[in-house]
């Protein structure tokens, strides 16, 4: 009976201390590091908090089996830091070209259609994983990726350390 009544104890300091941390985990960020490009014409826009957690929470849990803290695990040599991003071919260092992205990934230098290959939204019977996520989702994803090197200075880069 004892070793029950301590099982369900602890059991109890889990799930609590579970729900703090998940209500804690909401992205509390300031308007400068809420606010990113919108497209190549300059104009900028800038997230709620909502926005930037369901981006983030969307992206951790489709995006880093291949781009663990932007970095790209496929190619090295090409990862989502910004810099990369700048010379793409169209640029994706804008909200708005990475949605495109997102509903039609091309290769780097933009010649090849990979809708076969990197999971979008218009191929729900090849990615499964993507088929749910919404209009909103997929900008909260893209603005979530412009945001995410002001919050982790390892962003982007190399998968090598």
């Amino acid at each position: 009976m004892v070793k029950r009544f301590v099982w369900v104890a602890i059991a109890t300091v889990f799930f609590i201390f579970q729900l703090h941390v998940n209500s804690a985990s909401a992205l509390e960020l300031d308007k400068d590091t809420l606010t990113i490009p919108l497209n190549e014409g300059g104009d900028t826009t800038t997230l709620t908090s909502k926005q930037a957690t369901n981006g983030q929470r969307l992206f951790n849990l489709e995006c880093t089996q291949c781009h663990l803290q932007g970095k790209t695990k496929t190619n090295n040599n090409v990862s989502l830091g910004l810099e990369d991003l700048s010379k793409a071919d169209p640029r994706r260092d804008n909200v708005l070209a990475l949605v495109d992205y997102l509903k039609n990934p091309t290769s780097y230098d933009g010649e090849d259609d990979y809708t076969e290959l990197h999971p979008n939204v218009s191929r729900p019977d090849l990615f499964p994983e993507l088929k749910n996520f919404t209009e909103d989702d997929v900008f909260d994803v893209a603005g979530y990726m412009l945001i995410a090197p002001k919050l982790d200075t390892r962003w982007g880069g190399t998968i090598y350390f």
